[in-house]
Protein backbone atom coordinates (compact mmCIF):
# COMPACT_ATOMS: atom_id res chain seq x y z
CA UNK A 1 0.00 0.00 0.00
CA UNK A 2 1.49 3.61 -0.80
CA UNK A 3 0.67 6.16 1.38
CA UNK A 4 2.46 9.60 1.09
CA UNK A 5 3.87 11.28 3.51
CA UNK A 6 1.31 13.65 4.63
CA UNK A 7 -1.03 10.35 5.06
CA UNK A 8 1.78 8.85 7.39
CA UNK A 9 2.24 12.20 9.16
CA UNK A 10 -1.18 12.68 10.07
CA UNK A 11 -1.80 9.32 11.16
CA UNK A 12 1.50 9.70 13.53
CA UNK A 13 0.53 12.90 14.78
CA UNK A 14 -3.17 11.93 15.59
CA UNK A 15 -1.78 8.65 17.60
CA UNK A 16 0.86 10.76 18.95
CA UNK A 17 -2.17 12.91 20.31
CA UNK A 18 -3.90 9.80 21.82
CA UNK A 19 -1.34 7.88 22.88
CA UNK A 20 1.44 10.73 24.30
CA UNK A 21 -0.91 14.09 24.67
CA UNK A 22 1.35 15.21 21.58
CA UNK A 23 4.23 14.83 23.46
CA UNK A 24 7.12 13.76 21.01
CA UNK A 25 9.88 13.71 23.48
CA UNK A 26 8.07 10.60 25.64
CA UNK A 27 6.74 9.02 22.12
CA UNK A 28 10.91 8.98 21.29
CA UNK A 29 12.07 7.63 25.36
CA UNK A 30 9.76 4.99 25.05
CA UNK A 31 10.39 3.88 21.30
CA UNK A 32 14.00 3.94 21.39
CA UNK A 33 15.23 0.59 23.13
CA UNK A 34 18.43 1.58 21.72
CA UNK A 35 19.01 4.58 24.22
CA UNK A 36 19.86 7.33 21.79
CA UNK A 37 18.06 9.94 23.34
CA UNK A 38 18.20 13.42 22.54
CA UNK A 39 19.99 12.56 19.08
CA UNK A 40 17.07 9.93 18.28
CA UNK A 41 14.62 12.91 19.20
CA UNK A 42 15.53 15.38 17.34
CA UNK A 43 16.21 12.91 13.96
CA UNK A 44 12.33 12.10 14.19
CA UNK A 45 11.61 16.00 15.04
CA UNK A 46 13.44 16.85 12.03
CA UNK A 47 11.79 14.07 9.85
CA UNK A 48 8.31 14.88 10.99
CA UNK A 49 8.92 18.58 9.72
CA UNK A 50 10.23 17.36 6.68
CA UNK A 51 7.32 14.96 5.81
CA UNK A 52 4.64 17.81 6.52
CA UNK A 53 6.57 20.40 4.03
CA UNK A 54 8.56 18.58 1.59
CA UNK A 55 9.23 14.84 -0.20
CA UNK A 56 11.06 12.58 1.61
CA UNK A 57 12.72 9.03 1.06
CA UNK A 58 10.38 5.55 0.96
CA UNK A 59 12.78 4.86 4.03
CA UNK A 60 11.71 8.06 6.20
CA UNK A 61 7.84 6.83 5.75
CA UNK A 62 8.64 3.77 6.35
CA UNK A 63 9.95 4.67 8.93
CA UNK A 64 7.13 5.99 10.52
CA UNK A 65 4.91 3.55 9.70
CA UNK A 66 6.66 1.62 12.58
CA UNK A 67 5.93 4.49 14.71
CA UNK A 68 2.18 3.94 13.87
CA UNK A 69 2.37 0.13 14.12
CA UNK A 70 3.71 0.64 17.98
CA UNK A 71 1.44 3.22 19.20
CA UNK A 72 -1.47 1.73 17.44
CA UNK A 73 -0.42 -1.79 19.74
CA UNK A 74 -0.18 1.31 22.55
CA UNK A 75 -3.72 1.93 22.19
CA UNK A 76 -4.45 -1.68 21.87
CA UNK A 77 -2.96 -2.69 25.10
CA UNK A 78 -5.52 -0.14 27.12
CA UNK A 79 -8.52 -2.36 25.68
CA UNK A 80 -7.51 -5.88 25.67
CA UNK A 81 -7.29 -9.04 28.10
CA UNK A 82 -4.20 -10.34 30.06
CA UNK A 83 -3.92 -13.27 27.17
CA UNK A 84 -4.11 -10.73 23.84
CA UNK A 85 -1.69 -8.47 26.35
CA UNK A 86 0.79 -11.76 26.34
CA UNK A 87 0.41 -12.11 22.69
CA UNK A 88 1.17 -7.99 22.15
CA UNK A 89 3.99 -7.65 24.27
CA UNK A 90 5.52 -10.99 22.01
CA UNK A 91 4.59 -9.39 18.78
CA UNK A 92 6.37 -6.12 20.00
CA UNK A 93 9.14 -7.72 21.03
CA UNK A 94 9.19 -9.80 17.68
CA UNK A 95 8.82 -6.48 16.01
CA UNK A 96 11.69 -3.78 17.89
CA UNK A 97 14.31 -6.88 16.94
CA UNK A 98 13.39 -6.00 13.65
CA UNK A 99 14.23 -2.17 13.97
Amino acid sequence: MVCSSIEVTDKFNILLEQCYKGNLREFCSEFDIKDRGESFYKRVQKARHRMMSQSVSQETIDEFKKYIVFMESKLLERECSWEEKKALMEFKSFFMKSY
